[in-house]
């Protein structure tokens, strides 16, 4: 064990290591070279040649604490279901998401932008198009390319016709914040051309995929691990919109709550790991 004494000659402090028993110990001071000596158990009043004092404290162990539980994951879970219930549904009904989301963004104000490049079948720039949409023309810009601002959004229909070739008519889904391009290519010759539908299958996937992040989370969150994986999963789980963005509040709502549960998920039942 180590001790601090002090030389009876010299006064000199130091530091020894010494065995724990009951037997004289002679040691030479480092400062005076002056011999002396001590016992590790003395009792200064009976032991006059030494002064002794252990040296330090006793070295404790570390034990990881496990907190107590709380809610905010069982919560977490709860919305995290709701949400991925809540975006299965709308990628499987897209077209009525779409119309309510852009309904609601066209009565707060919001509008969209389109712009359209011209072809013919050989892919070169057609000048001379006019191009309407709620029957209020698209400006020609140049090179083949048309634009707009200000759209409501939805799915748009844009009526295309020019001398010599049919008259095309365009679907279009028109969303705040984004442009709307598309490159169509008209088909020489007369009458009307077969109108081009907007395919709402790309949407659906993409609200799907972010659905599944939802289940990600949720897993992540009941097994208690992972929080990087809960955190990333609830954040692009706010993608997954749902109607009237109902799932995008409910993942903000969810993101928090895995966020204060850090703790949680690095003090589960199995411990934080050391």
């Amino acid at each position: 064990m180590k001790g601090k004494t002090v030389c009876p000659n010299c006064k000199e402090n130091f530091v020894i290591d010494l065995p724990q028993d009951d037997k004289k110990h002679e040691i030479t001071c480092p400062n005076c070279k002056y011999k002396f000596s001590v016992k590790t158990n003395c009792d200064e009043k009976t032991e006059k040649e030494c002064s002794w004092e252990e040296y330090g404290e006793p070295r404790k162990t570390i034990l990881s604490a496990i907190k107590p539980k709380t809610k905010k994951p069982f919560i977490a879970i709860v919305l995290l279901i709701i949400i991925f219930s809540i975006g299965v549904t709308t990628a499987f009904f897209s077209d009525t998401f779409i119309e309510s989301s852009l309904d609601t963004a066209s009565v707060i104000g919001f509008t969209g932008e389109v712009r359209l490049h011209v072809t013919d079948e050989n892919n070169d720039s057609l000048e001379q198009v006019t191009i309407l949409l709620n029957e209020e023309p698209i400006c020609h810009q140049s090179n083949g390319t048309y634009y707009k601002d200000g759209i409501e959004p939805g799915v748009q229909t844009i009526q295309l016709s020019s001398n010599n070739f049919k008259t095309q008519e365009v679907e279009l889904l028109v969303t705040p914040f984004i442009t709307a391009e598309s490159s169509i290519k008209m088909k020489e010759g007369t009458g009307t051309a077969e109108i081009v539908r907007f395919d709402n299958t790309g949407c659906s996937i993409i609200l799907m995929i972010f659905s599944i992040f939802a289940l990600i989370s949720m897993i992540a969150c009941m097994k208690r691990q992972y929080f990087d994986l809960a955190v990333v999963g609830s954040f692009l789980a706010i993608f997954s919109f749902g109607f009237f963005f109902v799932g995008s509040i409910l993942s903000i709502i969810t993101f928090v709550l895995v966020i204060l549960s850090r703790d949680e998920f690095e003090n589960g039942e199995k411990g934080k790991i050391f």
